[in-house]
Protein backbone atom coordinates (compact mmCIF):
# COMPACT_ATOMS: atom_id res chain seq x y z
CA UNK A 1 0.00 0.00 0.00
CA UNK A 2 1.41 3.44 -1.18
CA UNK A 3 1.40 6.66 1.07
CA UNK A 4 -0.87 8.16 -1.06
CA UNK A 5 -3.77 9.88 0.12
CA UNK A 6 -7.39 10.44 -1.51
CA UNK A 7 -8.95 13.41 -0.27
CA UNK A 8 -12.69 13.91 -1.46
CA UNK A 9 -15.00 17.26 -0.95
CA UNK A 10 -18.33 17.32 -1.48
CA UNK A 11 -20.75 20.24 -2.31
CA UNK A 12 -21.30 22.37 0.82
CA UNK A 13 -17.58 22.07 0.76
CA UNK A 14 -17.14 23.52 -2.52
CA UNK A 15 -20.04 26.16 -1.45
CA UNK A 16 -18.54 29.24 -2.08
CA UNK A 17 -15.16 31.35 -2.10
CA UNK A 18 -14.98 30.73 1.77
CA UNK A 19 -15.71 27.20 1.81
CA UNK A 20 -12.98 26.20 -1.02
CA UNK A 21 -10.19 28.33 0.86
CA UNK A 22 -10.65 26.35 3.96
CA UNK A 23 -10.27 23.05 1.88
CA UNK A 24 -6.97 24.05 0.44
CA UNK A 25 -5.87 24.93 3.78
CA UNK A 26 -6.93 21.57 4.95
CA UNK A 27 -5.05 20.20 2.09
CA UNK A 28 -1.90 22.50 3.14
CA UNK A 29 -1.90 21.50 6.68
CA UNK A 30 -1.40 17.70 5.69
CA UNK A 31 2.08 16.51 4.83
CA UNK A 32 0.91 13.26 2.48
CA UNK A 33 0.98 13.04 -1.36
CA UNK A 34 -2.86 13.87 -1.92
CA UNK A 35 -4.94 13.58 -4.80
CA UNK A 36 -8.06 15.93 -4.13
CA UNK A 37 -11.58 14.56 -6.09
CA UNK A 38 -14.23 17.54 -5.58
CA UNK A 39 -18.15 17.14 -6.17
CA UNK A 40 -19.77 20.19 -8.11
CA UNK A 41 -20.62 23.60 -6.24
CA UNK A 42 -23.69 23.13 -3.86
CA UNK A 43 -26.78 24.13 -5.76
CA UNK A 44 -25.24 23.63 -9.22
CA UNK A 45 -25.86 19.83 -9.70
CA UNK A 46 -29.69 20.27 -9.37
CA UNK A 47 -29.53 23.53 -11.81
CA UNK A 48 -27.30 21.45 -14.41
CA UNK A 49 -30.46 18.33 -13.97
CA UNK A 50 -33.31 20.70 -14.44
CA UNK A 51 -31.03 22.03 -17.58
CA UNK A 52 -30.72 18.48 -19.10
CA UNK A 53 -34.95 17.97 -18.50
CA UNK A 54 -36.28 20.98 -19.92
CA UNK A 55 -37.76 20.94 -23.14
CA UNK A 56 -37.92 25.05 -23.08
CA UNK A 57 -35.33 26.99 -24.46
CA UNK A 58 -35.93 30.00 -22.14
CA UNK A 59 -36.00 27.71 -19.03
CA UNK A 60 -32.41 26.18 -20.63
CA UNK A 61 -31.36 29.65 -20.96
CA UNK A 62 -31.62 30.78 -17.15
CA UNK A 63 -30.62 27.64 -15.57
CA UNK A 64 -27.25 28.05 -17.39
CA UNK A 65 -26.70 31.87 -16.63
CA UNK A 66 -27.36 31.08 -12.91
CA UNK A 67 -25.08 28.19 -13.08
CA UNK A 68 -22.16 30.34 -15.16
CA UNK A 69 -22.68 33.37 -12.73
CA UNK A 70 -22.40 31.31 -9.61
CA UNK A 71 -18.47 29.75 -10.76
CA UNK A 72 -17.82 33.51 -11.94
CA UNK A 73 -18.51 35.06 -8.90
CA UNK A 74 -16.51 32.48 -7.16
CA UNK A 75 -14.04 33.02 -9.48
CA UNK A 76 -14.00 36.88 -9.13
CA UNK A 77 -14.16 36.08 -4.98
CA UNK A 78 -10.97 33.74 -5.16
CA UNK A 79 -9.02 36.50 -7.39
CA UNK A 80 -8.42 33.25 -9.46
CA UNK A 81 -5.94 33.54 -12.18
CA UNK A 82 -5.63 34.24 -15.79
CA UNK A 83 -5.69 30.25 -16.60
CA UNK A 84 -8.61 29.52 -14.46
CA UNK A 85 -10.20 31.86 -15.72
CA UNK A 86 -9.80 30.78 -19.38
CA UNK A 87 -11.07 26.93 -18.68
CA UNK A 88 -13.81 28.34 -17.18
CA UNK A 89 -14.82 30.29 -19.92
CA UNK A 90 -14.25 27.28 -22.63
CA UNK A 91 -16.21 25.03 -20.26
CA UNK A 92 -19.03 27.59 -19.73
CA UNK A 93 -19.46 28.12 -23.98
CA UNK A 94 -19.33 24.47 -23.63
CA UNK A 95 -22.14 24.36 -21.99
CA UNK A 96 -24.27 27.33 -23.80
CA UNK A 97 -23.35 25.36 -27.07
CA UNK A 98 -25.22 22.36 -25.33
CA UNK A 99 -28.12 24.42 -24.00
CA UNK A 100 -28.55 26.14 -27.36
CA UNK A 101 -28.72 23.00 -29.52
CA UNK A 102 -31.26 20.91 -30.69
CA UNK A 103 -32.42 18.39 -28.60
CA UNK A 104 -31.85 15.30 -29.96
CA UNK A 105 -34.18 12.02 -31.08
CA UNK A 106 -32.24 9.02 -29.79
CA UNK A 107 -32.44 7.58 -26.62
CA UNK A 108 -28.38 7.06 -26.96
CA UNK A 109 -27.89 10.63 -27.90
CA UNK A 110 -30.24 12.10 -24.88
CA UNK A 111 -28.39 10.16 -22.66
CA UNK A 112 -25.11 11.40 -23.53
CA UNK A 113 -26.05 14.92 -24.03
CA UNK A 114 -27.30 14.69 -20.63
CA UNK A 115 -24.67 12.86 -18.97
CA UNK A 116 -22.44 15.49 -20.84
CA UNK A 117 -24.49 18.81 -19.10
CA UNK A 118 -24.28 16.84 -15.34
CA UNK A 119 -20.54 17.29 -15.63
CA UNK A 120 -20.06 20.42 -15.82
CA UNK A 121 -20.31 20.95 -11.92
CA UNK A 122 -16.94 18.93 -11.26
CA UNK A 123 -15.30 19.66 -13.86
CA UNK A 124 -15.99 23.72 -13.16
CA UNK A 125 -15.70 22.90 -9.66
CA UNK A 126 -12.01 21.08 -10.23
CA UNK A 127 -10.70 24.76 -12.08
CA UNK A 128 -11.64 27.18 -9.04
CA UNK A 129 -9.94 23.97 -6.57
CA UNK A 130 -6.91 24.40 -8.66
CA UNK A 131 -7.18 28.21 -9.09
CA UNK A 132 -7.18 28.66 -4.71
CA UNK A 133 -4.60 26.12 -4.77
CA UNK A 134 -2.23 28.07 -6.83
CA UNK A 135 -2.24 30.66 -4.43
CA UNK A 136 -0.48 28.37 -2.01
CA UNK A 137 1.38 25.68 -4.85
CA UNK A 138 1.98 27.50 -8.29
CA UNK A 139 2.08 24.47 -9.73
CA UNK A 140 -1.25 23.14 -8.89
CA UNK A 141 -3.26 21.62 -11.54
CA UNK A 142 -6.79 19.92 -12.14
CA UNK A 143 -6.49 16.87 -14.58
CA UNK A 144 -9.11 15.17 -16.24
CA UNK A 145 -11.12 12.67 -14.85
CA UNK A 146 -12.60 11.32 -18.01
CA UNK A 147 -8.59 10.04 -18.91
CA UNK A 148 -8.28 8.28 -15.77
CA UNK A 149 -11.38 6.92 -14.54
CA UNK A 150 -12.28 4.00 -16.53
CA UNK A 151 -15.83 2.56 -17.18
CA UNK A 152 -18.81 0.75 -19.00
CA UNK A 153 -20.97 2.59 -21.15
CA UNK A 154 -24.27 2.32 -18.85
CA UNK A 155 -24.75 6.08 -19.19
CA UNK A 156 -26.24 8.15 -15.66
CA UNK A 157 -25.07 4.95 -13.83
CA UNK A 158 -21.74 3.87 -15.14
CA UNK A 159 -20.01 0.94 -13.58
CA UNK A 160 -16.47 1.25 -13.19
CA UNK A 161 -13.67 -0.86 -14.76
CA UNK A 162 -11.01 -1.14 -11.98
CA UNK A 163 -8.01 -2.49 -13.96
CA UNK A 164 -8.10 -0.03 -16.69
CA UNK A 165 -8.54 2.61 -14.31
CA UNK A 166 -5.33 1.22 -12.52
CA UNK A 167 -3.48 1.43 -16.32
CA UNK A 168 -5.12 5.16 -16.45
CA UNK A 169 -3.99 6.05 -13.00
CA UNK A 170 -0.17 4.66 -13.00
CA UNK A 171 1.46 7.80 -13.70
CA UNK A 172 -0.23 9.75 -11.26
CA UNK A 173 1.71 7.68 -8.33
CA UNK A 174 4.74 9.06 -9.70
CA UNK A 175 3.79 12.36 -9.79
CA UNK A 176 2.17 12.54 -6.43
CA UNK A 177 5.15 11.32 -4.93
CA UNK A 178 7.32 13.74 -6.61
CA UNK A 179 5.00 16.67 -5.13
CA UNK A 180 2.71 17.04 -7.58
CA UNK A 181 -0.52 18.86 -6.69
CA UNK A 182 -3.18 17.44 -8.26
CA UNK A 183 -7.10 18.41 -8.03
CA UNK A 184 -9.52 15.60 -10.25
CA UNK A 185 -13.61 15.56 -10.67
CA UNK A 186 -15.73 12.94 -8.94
CA UNK A 187 -18.89 11.52 -10.75
CA UNK A 188 -17.60 11.68 -14.02
CA UNK A 189 -15.56 8.92 -15.96
CA UNK A 190 -15.21 7.66 -19.82
CA UNK A 191 -16.01 4.50 -21.64
CA UNK A 192 -13.53 2.41 -24.21
CA UNK A 193 -14.80 4.82 -27.00
CA UNK A 194 -13.54 7.60 -24.86
CA UNK A 195 -17.68 9.19 -24.37
CA UNK A 196 -18.25 10.81 -21.17
CA UNK A 197 -20.07 8.68 -18.59
CA UNK A 198 -21.72 9.57 -15.10
CA UNK A 199 -21.77 7.28 -12.01
CA UNK A 200 -25.41 8.61 -10.77
CA UNK A 201 -26.22 10.93 -8.28
CA UNK A 202 -24.26 10.58 -5.40
CA UNK A 203 -21.45 9.32 -7.32
CA UNK A 204 -18.34 11.40 -6.56
CA UNK A 205 -17.65 9.55 -3.44
CA UNK A 206 -17.62 6.47 -5.30
CA UNK A 207 -15.33 8.24 -7.63
CA UNK A 208 -13.00 8.84 -4.52
CA UNK A 209 -13.21 5.66 -3.65
CA UNK A 210 -12.12 4.05 -7.09
CA UNK A 211 -9.53 6.02 -7.31
CA UNK A 212 -8.32 4.91 -3.91
CA UNK A 213 -8.15 1.40 -5.02
CA UNK A 214 -6.68 2.34 -8.33
CA UNK A 215 -3.84 4.11 -6.52
CA UNK A 216 -3.31 1.82 -4.10
CA UNK A 217 -3.59 4.45 -1.25
CA UNK A 218 -3.30 4.54 2.02
CA UNK A 219 -6.50 6.01 3.31
CA UNK A 220 -8.97 7.84 1.60
CA UNK A 221 -10.39 11.06 3.37
CA UNK A 222 -14.12 12.24 2.69
CA UNK A 223 -14.57 15.94 3.72
CA UNK A 224 -18.16 16.60 4.29
CA UNK A 225 -20.05 19.29 6.36
CA UNK A 226 -20.35 17.35 9.57
CA UNK A 227 -17.44 15.92 11.85
CA UNK A 228 -18.01 12.52 11.38
CA UNK A 229 -20.99 9.38 11.14
CA UNK A 230 -23.10 9.88 13.98
CA UNK A 231 -25.25 7.47 16.28
CA UNK A 232 -28.18 8.70 14.46
CA UNK A 233 -29.47 12.01 12.59
CA UNK A 234 -28.92 15.13 15.14
CA UNK A 235 -31.47 16.79 13.05
CA UNK A 236 -33.84 14.09 15.08
CA UNK A 237 -32.13 13.30 17.87
CA UNK A 238 -29.88 16.22 19.90
CA UNK A 239 -27.91 14.35 21.87
CA UNK A 240 -26.14 11.98 18.61
CA UNK A 241 -22.62 12.02 18.85
CA UNK A 242 -19.84 10.80 16.51
CA UNK A 243 -18.32 7.58 15.96
CA UNK A 244 -14.17 7.52 16.35
CA UNK A 245 -14.36 4.14 14.55
CA UNK A 246 -17.08 2.12 12.78
CA UNK A 247 -16.38 -1.20 10.72
CA UNK A 248 -17.08 -1.62 6.76
CA UNK A 249 -20.42 -3.62 7.27
CA UNK A 250 -21.64 -1.74 9.97
CA UNK A 251 -20.83 2.00 7.87
CA UNK A 252 -22.00 0.18 4.44
CA UNK A 253 -25.31 -1.03 6.71
CA UNK A 254 -25.82 3.15 7.63
CA UNK A 255 -25.23 4.27 3.98
CA UNK A 256 -27.74 1.59 2.54
CA UNK A 257 -30.79 2.43 5.01
CA UNK A 258 -30.69 6.51 5.06
CA UNK A 259 -27.62 7.95 6.61
CA UNK A 260 -26.47 10.77 4.36
CA UNK A 261 -22.99 10.61 4.78
CA UNK A 262 -21.51 8.59 2.72
CA UNK A 263 -23.49 7.11 -0.64
CA UNK A 264 -23.63 3.05 -0.34
CA UNK A 265 -21.66 2.50 -3.36
CA UNK A 266 -19.07 4.35 -1.84
CA UNK A 267 -17.53 1.55 0.43
CA UNK A 268 -17.17 -1.21 -2.08
CA UNK A 269 -13.96 -0.51 -3.74
CA UNK A 270 -12.34 0.79 -0.48
CA UNK A 271 -13.98 -2.88 1.50
CA UNK A 272 -12.46 -5.03 -0.94
CA UNK A 273 -8.87 -3.49 -1.26
CA UNK A 274 -9.02 -2.89 2.57
CA UNK A 275 -8.14 0.70 2.70
CA UNK A 276 -9.29 2.64 5.72
CA UNK A 277 -11.76 6.05 5.41
CA UNK A 278 -11.81 9.19 7.15
CA UNK A 279 -14.61 11.12 7.47
CA UNK A 280 -15.05 14.60 8.79
CA UNK A 281 -16.09 18.06 8.80
CA UNK A 282 -13.99 20.37 6.01
CA UNK A 283 -14.17 23.57 7.77
CA UNK A 284 -14.08 22.27 11.30
CA UNK A 285 -11.11 19.34 10.74
CA UNK A 286 -10.17 19.80 14.29
CA UNK A 287 -13.07 18.67 15.80
CA UNK A 288 -12.02 15.18 14.32
CA UNK A 289 -14.23 12.62 12.73
CA UNK A 290 -15.28 8.92 12.38
CA UNK A 291 -12.45 5.81 10.78
CA UNK A 292 -14.06 3.31 8.98
CA UNK A 293 -12.01 0.10 8.91
CA UNK A 294 -11.87 -3.63 8.89
CA UNK A 295 -11.86 -4.64 12.21
CA UNK A 296 -12.31 -1.72 15.14
CA UNK A 297 -11.51 -1.92 18.68
CA UNK A 298 -15.17 -2.13 19.88
CA UNK A 299 -18.36 -4.00 18.12
CA UNK A 300 -21.11 -3.13 20.23
CA UNK A 301 -24.45 -4.87 19.70
CA UNK A 302 -26.14 -1.61 18.76
CA UNK A 303 -23.41 1.16 17.33
CA UNK A 304 -26.03 3.22 15.28
CA UNK A 305 -29.67 4.04 14.25
CA UNK A 306 -30.53 4.38 10.66
CA UNK A 307 -34.41 6.23 9.40
CA UNK A 308 -35.48 6.28 5.41
CA UNK A 309 -38.56 8.13 5.21
CA UNK A 310 -40.90 7.60 2.29
CA UNK A 311 -41.51 4.09 1.89
CA UNK A 312 -44.17 2.03 0.19
CA UNK A 313 -45.33 -1.52 1.70
CA UNK A 314 -46.75 -3.86 -0.99
CA UNK A 315 -48.50 -6.55 0.02
CA UNK A 316 -49.51 -9.52 -2.42
CA UNK A 317 -51.93 -12.10 -1.02
CA UNK A 318 -53.35 -15.50 -2.48
CA UNK A 319 -54.03 -18.79 -1.47
CA UNK A 320 -52.51 -20.59 -4.59
CA UNK A 321 -49.11 -19.71 -2.38
CA UNK A 322 -50.21 -22.14 0.15
CA UNK A 323 -47.86 -25.16 -0.47
CA UNK A 324 -47.46 -23.90 -3.78
CA UNK A 325 -43.52 -23.48 -5.93
CA UNK A 326 -42.89 -20.96 -8.15
CA UNK A 327 -45.37 -18.48 -6.64
CA UNK A 328 -42.49 -16.05 -5.50
CA UNK A 329 -40.99 -16.33 -9.04
CA UNK A 330 -43.64 -15.40 -10.92
CA UNK A 331 -44.03 -12.29 -8.57
CA UNK A 332 -40.24 -11.37 -8.87
CA UNK A 333 -40.25 -11.81 -12.54
CA UNK A 334 -43.27 -9.24 -12.28
CA UNK A 335 -41.48 -6.81 -10.61
CA UNK A 336 -38.01 -6.95 -12.89
CA UNK A 337 -40.02 -6.67 -15.42
CA UNK A 338 -41.13 -3.43 -14.19
CA UNK A 339 -37.37 -2.29 -12.99
CA UNK A 340 -39.14 -1.89 -9.33
CA UNK A 341 -36.50 -1.57 -6.72
CA UNK A 342 -37.31 -4.33 -3.67
CA UNK A 343 -36.05 -3.89 -0.49
CA UNK A 344 -37.37 -6.17 2.71
CA UNK A 345 -39.14 -9.19 2.11
CA UNK A 346 -41.13 -10.84 4.59
CA UNK A 347 -43.28 -13.97 3.90
CA UNK A 348 -46.35 -15.98 5.80
CA UNK A 349 -48.33 -19.09 3.71
CA UNK A 350 -50.27 -16.88 2.24
CA UNK A 351 -48.83 -13.79 1.55
CA UNK A 352 -45.86 -11.83 0.96
CA UNK A 353 -45.00 -7.72 2.05
CA UNK A 354 -42.61 -6.15 0.06
CA UNK A 355 -40.69 -2.24 1.11
CA UNK A 356 -40.29 -0.39 -1.69
CA UNK A 357 -37.74 2.52 -1.38
CA UNK A 358 -39.37 5.39 -3.54
CA UNK A 359 -36.18 7.34 -4.36
CA UNK A 360 -34.76 4.27 -5.66
CA UNK A 361 -37.89 3.18 -7.63
CA UNK A 362 -38.08 6.40 -9.20
CA UNK A 363 -34.36 7.01 -10.98
CA UNK A 364 -35.56 5.66 -13.92
CA UNK A 365 -38.41 8.55 -14.14
CA UNK A 366 -41.32 6.06 -13.62
CA UNK A 367 -43.92 5.46 -11.50
CA UNK A 368 -43.37 4.08 -8.43
CA UNK A 369 -45.91 1.36 -8.74
CA UNK A 370 -47.17 1.05 -12.58
CA UNK A 371 -51.08 0.34 -12.88
CA UNK A 372 -50.59 -1.92 -15.62
CA UNK A 373 -47.82 -3.71 -13.30
CA UNK A 374 -50.71 -3.50 -10.47
CA UNK A 375 -52.83 -5.11 -13.00
CA UNK A 376 -50.76 -8.12 -13.68
CA UNK A 377 -50.58 -8.97 -9.88
CA UNK A 378 -53.93 -8.43 -9.81
CA UNK A 379 -54.94 -11.22 -12.25
CA UNK A 380 -53.61 -14.01 -9.46
CA UNK A 381 -53.61 -11.82 -5.83
CA UNK A 382 -55.07 -9.29 -3.82
CA UNK A 383 -53.02 -6.82 -3.82
CA UNK A 384 -52.78 -3.95 -0.78
CA UNK A 385 -50.82 -0.53 -1.03
CA UNK A 386 -49.54 1.43 2.02
CA UNK A 387 -47.66 4.49 2.18
CA UNK A 388 -46.37 7.29 4.01
CA UNK A 389 -43.43 4.82 5.94
CA UNK A 390 -40.42 5.05 7.61
CA UNK A 391 -37.75 2.26 7.66
CA UNK A 392 -35.91 2.54 10.73
CA UNK A 393 -32.71 0.12 10.93
CA UNK A 394 -30.63 -0.46 13.70
CA UNK A 395 -27.01 -1.33 13.03
CA UNK A 396 -24.63 -2.80 15.52
CA UNK A 397 -23.11 -6.31 16.20
CA UNK A 398 -24.41 -10.10 16.09
CA UNK A 399 -27.63 -8.96 16.12
CA UNK A 400 -29.98 -12.11 16.47
CA UNK A 401 -27.55 -13.17 18.45
CA UNK A 402 -28.04 -11.29 21.32
CA UNK A 403 -32.04 -11.26 23.08
CA UNK A 404 -32.04 -8.07 24.67
CA UNK A 405 -32.24 -6.21 21.17
CA UNK A 406 -35.90 -7.67 20.13
CA UNK A 407 -37.20 -6.33 23.31
CA UNK A 408 -35.58 -2.74 23.54
CA UNK A 409 -37.19 -2.46 19.54
CA UNK A 410 -40.71 -3.20 20.00
CA UNK A 411 -40.87 -1.44 23.63
CA UNK A 412 -38.97 1.43 22.26
CA UNK A 413 -42.11 1.60 18.97
CA UNK A 414 -44.95 0.94 21.51
CA UNK A 415 -47.58 1.93 21.21
CA UNK A 416 -47.10 2.46 17.61
CA UNK A 417 -48.32 -0.28 14.98
CA UNK A 418 -45.23 -2.00 13.61
CA UNK A 419 -46.00 -3.15 9.84
CA UNK A 420 -43.10 -5.26 9.05
CA UNK A 421 -40.28 -6.32 10.68
CA UNK A 422 -36.66 -7.85 9.35
CA UNK A 423 -33.89 -10.02 10.80
CA UNK A 424 -31.64 -12.60 10.21
CA UNK A 425 -30.34 -11.94 6.95
CA UNK A 426 -27.34 -9.92 8.12
CA UNK A 427 -25.80 -9.77 11.36
CA UNK A 428 -25.16 -6.07 11.40
CA UNK A 429 -28.83 -5.05 10.92
CA UNK A 430 -32.80 -5.24 12.29
CA UNK A 431 -34.86 -3.21 10.03
CA UNK A 432 -38.44 -2.46 11.12
CA UNK A 433 -41.42 0.05 8.83
CA UNK A 434 -43.49 2.14 10.96
CA UNK A 435 -46.23 5.44 10.19
CA UNK A 436 -43.63 8.12 9.17
CA UNK A 437 -44.76 10.78 11.78
CA UNK A 438 -43.55 8.15 14.70
CA UNK A 439 -40.49 7.44 13.33
CA UNK A 440 -38.80 10.78 15.05
CA UNK A 441 -40.07 9.35 19.14
CA UNK A 442 -38.96 5.76 18.19
CA UNK A 443 -35.59 6.79 17.04
CA UNK A 444 -35.52 9.19 19.66
CA UNK A 445 -36.10 6.33 22.52
CA UNK A 446 -34.14 4.05 20.85
CA UNK A 447 -31.24 6.19 21.12
CA UNK A 448 -31.35 6.01 24.50
CA UNK A 449 -30.23 2.93 24.91
CA UNK A 450 -27.06 3.06 23.10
Amino acid sequence: MSSTQIAKFGGTSMADAEAIRACVKLIESQAAATLVVVSACAGVTNRLVMLSQSRAQVERQRLGDEIIQKHNRIAEQLSADSVAIQKLQTLHQQLQQLVLSELPQSSLMQERRRDAILSFGERCASELFAACWRQYQPGALAIDATELLKTDNCHGNANPELAATRHCCQYLQDKLSQGAKLVTQGFIGSDETGQLTTLGRGGSDYSAAIFAAALNAEQLNIWTDVAGIYTTDPRICADARPLPEISFAEAAELATFGAKVLHPKSLKPAIENSIPVFVGHSRYPERGGSLVVAEPQSRPSIRALACRRNQTLLTVSSVDMLHATGFLARLFDILARYTISVDLVTTSEVSIALTLDEAGCQANGQSLLPEAMLDELRQFAVVEIEQGLALIAVIGNDIGHSGDISPHVLQAASPNPVRLICQGASRHNLCFLVADEGADQIIRNLHTKL
